[in-house]
């Protein structure tokens, strides 16, 4: 068993590496979601002010039904 010390001090740097790694991608991504929930909510309430809050802009650039 006391040549399998290498391998097995490898293997746990290996997975340490790999779960810094991964936590790192999710605190950036956690905050990636956080900012743009922030930009969906400042740009919900721009459309609503810029529209008068009757119709969303996207239906008024329709054409005029024959």
């Amino acid at each position: 068993m006391a040549d399998n010390w290498s391998f097995v001090f490898a293997a746990y740097g290996l997975a340490l590496i790999v779960l810094v790694a991964y936590w790192r991608f999710l605190v950036r991504r956690e905050k990636e979601l956080s900012e743009g929930d922030q930009v969906r909510r400042l740009g919900s309430d721009v459309s609503r002010q810029g529209s008068g809050g009757s119709e969303p802009q996207a239906t008024a650039s329709r054409p005029p039904s024959p």
